[in-house]
């Protein structure tokens, strides 16, 4: 059960690190971003906050 929940706490942490990556990379090219790549990036930031969310939710209903 314990590796369970040690295999559980590394998926977040990798999934919390390489979707925070995408939201700072994102963040940082808006200032310098068409329109349009300003709507893409934000449609970016928004699926990976619900991703983020989505992960959070996940680890939690697992009990660890």
């Amino acid at each position: 059960m314990e590796a369970t929940k040690g295999k559980a706490l590394e998926n977040l942490i990798h999934d919390l690190n390489s979707k925070c990556s995408s939201l700072k990379g994102a963040a940082v090219l808006l200032r310098e971003a068409s329109e349009q790549e300003q709507r893409d990036l934000l449609v970016l930031i928004k699926k990976q906050a619900e991703s983020l969310l989505e992960a959070i939710t996940v680890f939690e209903n697992t009990g660890s």
